[in-house]
């Protein structure tokens, strides 16, 4: 998503553009790894002091209600992270050290998606496939600190 389409995007889900909503889908889509309400009140802080932590939560609640950004539960934490909804399913590679994330825009069970359907009669509407693991970065940084 282009950052010159945010504006468009609010729009077309009802919702007013507001120079903090910008801001948090500014900073949704400049990172590469999944960001808490913490860290994105954080990072909105340092460019716009006006904004709060419940501010940022409020519009993270508008976002995933208008289907703008996913929730994401990681596996060893218990709070959120977020990140903007992809056009296009999605899975991810998501690495234990740095918490980078891989996208995997390939969907590798599709087809069992189907057969599960077919053998227990029950419609998916949905699926969430994450992979945990650590990233070629951090394998080469382990290596040159032994």
């Amino acid at each position: 998503m282009k950052k010159s389409k945010f504006g468009e995007l609010l729009k077309t889900v009802g919702l007013k553009k507001t120079k903090h909503r910008l801001l948090l889908l500014d900073l949704l889509h400049q990172h590469d790894e999944f960001l808490s309400a913490d860290d994105l009140f954080l990072r909105a802080k340092a460019i716009d002091d006006s904004i709060s932590l419940s501010t940022v939560y409020r519009i993270l609640d508008s976002f995933i209600e208008c289907e703008i950004v996913s929730p994401v539960s990681l596996d060893d934490q218990k709070q959120l992270f977020y990140e903007l909804k992809h056009e296009e399913h999605a899975h991810h590679l998501i690495c234990t050290r740095c918490h980078k994330v891989i996208h995997v825009h390939s969907c590798p069970v599709h087809d069992f998606e189907e057969e599960i359907q077919l053998e227990h009669h029950f419609h998916v509407e949905k699926h969430k496939l994450e992979f945990y693991g650590v990233c070629e970065e951090c394998m080469e940084n382990e290596k040159e600190t032994v």
